[in-house]
C-alpha cells in the first residue's frame, strides 16, 4: 500500500504508474488458496494463488527468495505469504543458494537470466500484472532480493529484503534507475551482523551503509523516525524518487521476524 500510494503522487513528476485495482475479497464462489509444484528451468518452483483467485483480473506477484541451504516450503512456510492478494512464487536457487553469495554454484547472470525466464513462464500462465512485480528474501534470498533491485530496475517495482547477507558484489554496478525498498533486519543477528562483517572468507556490508547508498539512489533528502514498539522502530525517508524504509528489531535475531510478514505486504499493498 505503501509504495502504490507513494507512486502515484510521485507520478505526477515522473512516470505513470497504473492505478491499483481495489482489493478482491474472498466469495464462496472464488476458489481457495492453492499451491502446486512445477519446474522452471530444471528448478523446483512453488507457485501460490490466494484465496479468491480468478482469471477475470490481472494479479501482482510476489517472488520470495530462500535462504543459504533452505527450500521453497521453508521460504513459504517462515514467511506466510500466502495469505497476500498475489501470486507469490517461490523459486528454487541452484543447490539452495543465490548469487552473488560466495558459496553460490550459479553466477549472477545465469540467477538473472533464470528470474527473467521465470518472470516470463508466470505471466504465460497466469493473469499478472506486469507493472506490480515484487522481490522478498531472507538472508542470502534477501540479498538477492536486493540483487534484483539493482539490476532488473525495470521488472521489479520494488523489493524488501529481510535479514538480508549485503555481500559487497550485490550492489555494484547497479542500473541508474531507482527501485523503493523495504529493508528489515534484526540488531541481534549472529549470523548477519547489522554492523557489517565477513563471512566465508568475503566482506559483507553493514545495513546502514547500504541504506545510505539506496537514498542517495532514490534522491532522499532526510529520514525521520518511529517508535513501532518497545522493539521496532521504524524509518522512513522523505523526498524520494521512490520509498525508502527501513525495520529495525532492536535484539532481532537472523530470522523472518513475525512483523515482517505484515510489512512486507503492507509496503507492496497485497
Amino acid at each position: 500500500m505503501r509504495v502504490l500510494m507513494l507512486l502515484l503522487v510521485l507520478a505526477l513528476g515522473a512516470c505513470t504508474v497504473p492505478e491499483r485495482e481495489a482489493p478482491v475479497a474472498s466469495t464462496s464462489s472464488g476458489a481457495p488458496q492453492k499451491t502446486v509444484t512445477e519446474t522452471v528451468e530444471g528448478r523446483e518452483v512453488r507457485i501460490s494463488t490466494p484465496e479468491g483467485f480468478h482469471r477475470g483480473r490481472q494479479w501482482p506477484v510476489l517472488l520470495a527468495f530462500h535462504g543459504w541451504r533452505e527450500t521453497p516450503e521453508s521460504m513459504e512456510r517462515a514467511s506466510g505469504l500466502d495469505a497476500a492478494q498475489a501470486v507469490v512464487v517461490y523459486p528454487e536457487g541452484r543447490e539452495r543458494a543465490w548469487a552473488p553469495a560466495p558459496y553460490a554454484r550459479s553466477s549472477g547472470e545465469e540467477d538473472l537470466a533464470f528470474v527473467r525466464a521465470l518472470v516470463e513462464r508466470i505471466a504465460a500462465d497466469y493473469p499478472v500484472d506486469r507493472s506490480r512485480l515484487f522481490a522478498t528474501g531472507f538472508s542470502n534470498g534477501g540479498g538477492f532480493a536486493a540483487f534484483l533491485g539493482c539490476r532488473m530496475p525495470e521488472t521489479f517495482l520494488a523489493v524488501a529484503p529481510v535479514g538480508a547477507a549485503y555481500y559487497e558484489s550485490i550492489h555494484f554496478d547497479c542500473a541508474a534507475r531507482p527501485v523503493a525498498r523495504l529493508d528489515i533486519h534484526g540488531t541481534n543477528d549472529a549470523t548477519i551482523n547489522y554492523y557489517g562483517g565477513t563471512r566465508h572468507g568475503v566482506a559483507y556490508e553493514s545495513v546502514p551503509e547500504v541504506l545510505e547508498r539506496v537514498a542517495e539512489s532514490n534522491g532522499c533528502t532526510g529520514s525521520t523516525l518511529i517508535r513501532r514498539s518497545q522493539e521496532v522502530i521504524v524509518q522512513h525517508w522523505q523526498g524520494c524518487r521512490l520509498p525508502l524504509v527501513h525495520m529495525r528489531v532492536g535484539g532481532g535475531a537472523h530470522v523472518w521476524p513475525p512483523e515482517a510478514t505484515a510489512e512486507v505486504r503492507s509496503f507492496f499493498g497485497v
